[in-house]
């Protein structure tokens, strides 16, 4: 149950992300501040803004990331497309497999 909430919740962080990097923008480096472009990571941060994240959401969220980016690294994919909007897609992509885990999950203990 626990690992289901966390997922959800890292769907939903990921959703807000891609939402602000639309929003507000987005740049290769630098954190920079809430409500102006910021990069990848500070788009997550601005999406759930606490100084220490819980380790199960943390886990799920960089674990989700790490499978999708299949082998990259954040950083790596900034520099291949250095496009915000393609950030933005990814993040989607996450949130979507993240989803389709918990509708599976929820399948399987109704069978």
């Amino acid at each position: 149950m626990a690992e289901t909430k966390a997922q959800t919740q890292a769907a939903r962080i990921f959703l807000r992300a891609a939402e602000y990097i639309r929003n507000y923008g987005w740049q290769k480096e630098g954190m920079g501040e809430h409500g102006q472009p910021r990069c990848s990571v500070g788009a997550l941060a601005s999406s759930h803004k606490y100084q220490r994240w819980d380790k199960s959401l943390a886990s799920s969220m960089y674990g989700s990331l790490c499978e999708e980016l299949n082998g990259m690294s954040l950083t790596q994919y900034n520099t291949k497309f250095n496009n915000g909007e393609m950030v933005a897609c990814l993040y989607e992509r996450v949130a979507e497999k993240l989803r389709h885990q918990i509708s599976s999950r929820k399948i399987s203990a109704d069978a």
